[in-house]
């Protein structure tokens, strides 16, 4: 068994190790896999002027990754800095979309700050992984403030719509009722 150690974001590697472990092995997941052995055989060296001019200044950890000993010869050993930004970038979209789609299910419950630090508690992105703030920024920038689910209100608006039904069913509210209750939420 070979290993390749691979500069990361703190967050990145606490999200790689809670899917794939430490040492990462990435063969359960066909497409990162994919990912990972298209960077190690066709190696891209596009951006590697820029990047030596910008250190990895935000790739704090280092996660270490397993290489079959058929990976290894067949694909190759090391990745430019262009493919670990271009690789990195990829797990930070996985991490981040798992944080969004959490969140989101936890306001479903609880507020939006409590819904931040429950997915930092829940996953182990304490604050000097990945900072509430951070989180909290990244999730109202990308999260349409029309699709957030409000539970109480949807709740009550549901549970509203529902006893007005059964109450016109039996008639105890005429329809007229029910028309004033209508307009009156739409205001």
């Amino acid at each position: 068994m070979f290993f390749l150690e691979l500069p990361v974001k703190p967050y990145v590697k606490q999200y790689i190790v809670l899917n794939y472990g430490n040492p990462a092995n990435f063969s359960s997941n066909k497409f990162i896999n994919d990912r990972f052995r298209k960077c190690l055989s066709k190696p891209s060296r596009r951006n590697n002027p820029y990047y030596k001019k910008s250190p990895f200044c935000r790739h704090t950890e280092t996660i270490k990754i397993t290489l079959s000993q058929d990976d290894f010869y067949r694909y190759g050993w090391e990745f430019t800095q262009t493919d670990i930004i271009s690789f990195g970038k990829l797990m930070e979209h996985q991490a981040k979309f798992l944080m969004r789609n959490m969140i989101s299910f936890y306001m479903t419950l609880m507020n939006e700050r409590d819904a931040i630090l429950n997915f930092q508690n829940k996953f182990g992105f304490t604050e000097d992984i990945w900072p509430f703030d951070s989180i909290k920024k990244n999730y109202s920038r990308s999260v349409n403030k029309d699709a957030k689910f409000i539970y109480s209100k949807d709740l009550s608006v549901k549970l509203e719509n529902l006893l007005l039904v059964s109450l016109s069913d039996v008639g105890n509210l005429l329809p007229a009722a029910i028309n004033n209750y209508e307009n009156s939420q739409n205001k």
